[in-house]
């Protein structure tokens, strides 16, 4: 069963992260808009058991995925399913048709950072403001991750929640 492990930060205004890796040592990958569409059925059946199932628009790829629930973990740990798709909005149109609702839109731009063998994104969310995503393959990197951002000027304080769970938050 794949498992998507990663840490997730809020970055302050006034922080450049994306500078700070840059000049240490870090090089740029690549910086993409994302639109995450987020699919349910009527009865919230997938989001109340704690799962997610989403189309991912990014650049010329479409992605489906779906995340288990959140296992017990100091970082974001849950299962993960994805594949690529050719034809986003086809698909759409079919989950649609089978019963499945767009419950959330989410727009960000992504800028990808590789530094010290770990790949940083760095997102603006709409209506949430700055993060950073970084995935996580050993116990070890945790401690290395928490010692690049506090140099970078952020506090460590990992979020477990989902820019869904985030933003339906807000919007309560």
């Amino acid at each position: 069963m794949p498992l998507e492990r990663e840490v997730k930060l809020k970055v302050p205004e006034d922080v450049d992260l994306e500078s700070f890796l840059l000049r240490n040592g870090g090089f740029f990958l690549k910086k993409e808009k994302q639109i995450d569409v987020y699919l349910d059925f009527d009865d919230f059946k997938i989001k109340k058991s704690g799962s997610a199932f989403r189309i991912r628009f990014s650049g010329n790829y479409c992605f489906l995925t779906f995340k288990g629930p959140q296992k017990e973990d100091i970082v974001k740990n849950r299962e993960e399913y994805e594949v690529m798709v050719s034809d986003g909005e086809q698909l759409l149109k079919i989950l649609k048709s089978i019963g499945l609702d767009e419950k959330l839109r989410i727009a960000k731009e992504r800028t990808t950072i590789g530094y010290e063998g770990l790949n940083f994104e760095i997102d603006v969310v709409e209506g949430l403001g700055k993060f950073v995503e970084i995935e996580i393959k050993s116990d070890n990197d945790i401690q290395k991750v928490k010692t690049i951002i506090e140099k970078a000027g952020i506090l460590w304080s990992p979020i477990l929640k989902s820019y869904a769970e985030l933003l339906s938050e807000k919007h309560i």
